[in-house]
């Protein structure tokens, strides 16, 4: 749901960046950061997701996603205000997100396995980020983000069977980023953020049912995108190895509950009651805590290699573990570089995130958890590259 960074260079060292030099990306880091940025830097880039996901029912047979890519896209400005203390810039970046696509899954394998229909899922927030930074002293930075978010989601939940698609809900959120930086001395540096949550109210979605009713107005209701805490520390080991660790703490179970579907307005006549359809989905994830290491070594002065490792126990729990948010991969080894030539830098990072597996096994109530005793697997890579210019 969240990106462990943003911009190849934090990517490429696993996500550790709350203290290492951010330029344009400390937009969507820690803002603090972009009070080291050259008088003026413009940045382009993006990151391409490839999950690869295994549903497996309870008695049935295991279905493979369908081939997905999701763009992550990036740009910012910033820049040095004069010759005074201030730093300020801007940019657009996607938060996260996650999204699944299933074909054929059985909907009872044990009672009609010849009954199969679709499971399909999409979210996706987008930020607009302006950002100042103020340098209090020549070791103390003070950096703050402004969050206008812009969150969709979509979903099918055997929409041709038993159950329902959503299509359309949208919403606009706001929240903010305080982010601080301290350069103990010429190899220690420390850093911290707090980000505040964002209430994310989605409406003006529709949902129609497997009869074919259309419900013109539709809410959800529960969905929210958490605080979070992180610290950080970078060591300059020698003049070209950076070495850098961060810890995160991600308010999921404040965030994300009961998540509910409010559905009114058909286009045609319903059964007395069906006027109104209100769908709970239980979802009650844990709180997330992130390890991210990363290292940074110049071989030359026009090249720079990363190397990193993120860690993050998933928010989602096994008795209320869904095909339709399978949020589960928790171990990460990422890669990258940086070729500058010029005025111009050339960022690339490979994230590979590992498999990782989990079953329901919470109530076995069909009516309040769906999929109980259903198997579920994760895995995903991310490329992710960036181009930035320096004037």
């Amino acid at each position: 749901m969240n990106m462990i960074g943003t911009g190849a260079v934090s990517a490429g060292m696993g996500g550790a960046d709350v203290a290492v030099p951010a330029g344009c990306t400390a937009i969507a880091g820690n803002p603090a950061q972009l009070a080291t940025t050259c008088n003026r830097v413009i940045s382009v880039g993006g990151s391409f997701l490839f999950p690869d996901m295994e549903d497996t029912p309870a008695g049935g047979s295991n279905t493979d996603n369908e081939f997905q890519v999701f763009p992550v896209p990036f740009i910012g400005y910033a820049q040095r205000i004069g010759t005074s203390r201030w730093s300020a810039g801007v940019g657009v970046f996607a938060q996260g997100g996650m999204g699944v696509d299933f074909k054929d899954v059985q909907v009872m394998p044990t009672m009609m396995p010849e009954m199969k229909d679709d499971i399909m899922s999409e979210v996706g927030f987008v930020r607009l980020s302006p950002t100042v930074a103020y340098n209090v002293t020549d070791k103390l930075t003070m950096g703050a983000s402004l969050f206008a978010g812009y969150a969709s989601l979509k979903y099918d939940f055997f929409p041709n069977t038993i159950g329902h698609k959503v299509k359309d809900l949208n919403s606009f959120t706001f929240s903010g980023r305080f982010g601080l930086n301290y350069q103990i001395n010429d190899q220690w540096s420390v850093g911290a953020t707090y980000t505040s949550e964002s209430s994310i109210d989605f409406e003006d979605g529709e949902l129609t049912t497997a009869a074919g009713v259309k419900y013109r107005d539709v809410k959800m209701d529960g969905f929210t995108w958490p605080r979070q805490v992180e610290v950080g520390a970078a060591y300059r080991a020698t003049p070209k190895l950076l070495l850098a660790m961060d810890l995160s703490w991600i308010n999921w179970s404040s965030a994300i509950k009961t998540v509910t579907v409010t559905a009114t307005n058909p286009n045609s006549a319903v059964p007395a009651g069906y006027e109104k359809m209100s769908i709970p989905f239980e979802m009650d994830w844990d709180d997330q805590y992130v390890i991210a290491i990363g290292a940074e070594y110049e071989l030359t002065e026009s090249f720079k290699i990363r190397a990193g490792y993120n860690y993050g126990n998933t928010p989602v729990t096994n008795v209320n573990l869904s095909p339709l948010f399978p949020a589960l991969v928790e171990h990460h080894a990422t890669a990258g570089f940086t070729y500058t030539w010029t005025n111009w830098d050339f960022d690339f990072a490979y994230e590979h995130a590992f498999t990782n597996t989990e079953t329901n096994n919470g109530d076995a109530n069909p009516m309040t958890n769906p999929f109980y005793g259903s198997k579920v697997s994760h895995t995903m890579d991310t490329f992710s590259f960036m181009a930035s210019y320096r004037f």
